[in-house]
């Protein structure tokens, strides 16, 4: 029997850290973003520095990086870009990621041995915009959300360069992300990287003769969220969109912390691993989707790709997020003192909770906080508060790069009652 191909799996990294739980929990690619020139320039992201450490780090353990430069560029930008460029020579980047087709032309003059992917922001959504995209030296495009299902497989077929396609993460209301809201109404240019998710805001009709009179656009429970939307997850088909023939498959969220990017590369990397060993089956299916929820995200859709009726999008209703789990804290080294795992805490927790723990290459387990100190302490302490540095009685054996968040009693006993 043919061994099934599986496509790459491309995580995000916003920072250092995270590229080294990426890497840990199962990514065969990274896509991070320097100081300059990328769509997630808010905080975060590498410095050439960074940038080397983190190449090494994963080349060493067969992981690739790539570096996005896909922001819209404007005239007077060119010298610094070319500046910027520059200063990446030296630096074993498995492929930069672009949407102008100036940049590419700038970036093959300076480095012209470099590999050159499509940003989605470019919108190709068809085989003679690849083979353009082609002809300017391109070896990867990052298709449209837009496209269906079928379309995904007529492009994979006739592609003679490697095809990569979103399966999870953040959607925006515009098409393939070109935006202006944020840079209307807070002067922030989405198309620069300094986009303010505007989108995301709560929004209602103001009387114009009355300036405090406010009515709801459209009310739910939560308020009105006219520009909202779903989060992409293509999980339960990610059988389908592998027997296309995709060269990777993308999460986006390079906001993210280093929670969300764990949790979502180890799932992805799981089904991959069962898609391989024919094992994808509805029972894991399903737990695996469960699992989604150990980190915040919004209500799920199935957007462009496998919809039928388009109407899921343009529902809003109920669409917030999911927080079911806290993020409690993550392995910070080991105390002498104790002779166990010391855990820095990012929220509060307490005795008596349930914690869950992630780890690499194992499934989720869950214990109960029966004891824990501050660290160097001796004194049982029944609150963690956040960046304290804890032990928690019964951890002995915890890899380095271990999450361990805390299940919200509140939301589930909220969500059981409705």
């Amino acid at each position: 029997m043919a061994h099934k191909k599986i496509p790459e799996l491309l995580v995000p990294a916003n920072n250092l850290q995270i590229l080294k739980y990426a890497v840990q929990y199962g990514a065969d690619a990274v896509y991070v973003g320097g100081k300059q020139f990328n769509l997630r320039s808010i905080r975060g992201n590498f410095s050439i520095e960074d940038l080397n450490e983190g190449i090494e780090y994963a080349h060493k353990r067969g992981v690739k990086v790539y570096l996005t430069l896909n922001a819209v560029v404007h005239e007077d930008e060119i010298e610094d870009l070319k500046e910027y460029i520059g200063r990446l020579k030296g630096l074993e980047l498995d492929g930069i990621i672009i949407s102008d087709i100036g940049v590419i032309a700038i970036v093959k003059e300076i480095l012209p041995k470099i590999r050159i992917h499509i940003s989605t922001q470019t919108n190709i959504t068809n085989l003679p915009a690849i083979r353009a995209a082609a002809d300017m030296g391109a070896g990867r495009i990052n298709l449209s959300r837009e496209i269906s299902y079928n379309s995904l497989k007529a492009i994979v077929s006739g592609s003679t360069i490697e095809i990569e396609a979103f399966v999870h993460g953040a959607l925006c209301i515009s098409y393939s992300g070109r935006c202006m809201l944020s840079k209307y109404m807070t002067g922030r240019d989405a198309n620069k990287g300094a986009c303010a998710h505007s989108c995301r805001w709560k929004y209602y009709l103001m009387e114009e003769e009355r300036s405090n009179c406010f009515f709801p656009v459209e009310q739910d429970g939560r308020g009105t969220y006219i520009y909202n939307s779903r989060d992409l997850c293509l999980l339960s088909k990610l059988d389908c969109i592998v027997d296309t023939g995709v060269d990777s498959i993308k999460i986006e969220g390079r906001m993210k912390t280093e929670n969300y990017v764990s949790l979502v590369t180890w799932i992805y990397r799981m089904a991959l691993d069962m898609i391989r060993e024919n094992n994808f089956n509805k029972q894991n299916k399903l737990y695996l989707m469960t699992l989604f929820d150990r980190a915040s995200h919004r209500n799920f859709t199935s957007g462009f790709m496998f919809l039928d009726d388009k109407k899921e999008l343009e529902d809003n209703d109920n669409v917030g997020y999911i927080k079911k789990y806290i993020f409690a804290g993550a392995f910070n080294g080991r105390s002498q003192f104790h002779n166990e795992p010391v855990i820095i805490v990012r929220n509060q927790f307490s005795k008596g909770e349930i914690l869950d723990i992630m780890q690499p290459g194992k499934y989720p387990e869950e214990i109960v906080i029966k004891e824990m100190f501050l660290e160097n302490h001796t004194e049982p302490i029944s609150i963690a508060n956040p960046n304290d540095r804890v032990i928690i009685k019964g951890l002995k054996n915890m890899d380095p790069f271990s999450i361990l968040r805390i299940k919200d009693i509140k939301k589930y006993s909220s969500n059981k009652n409705k």
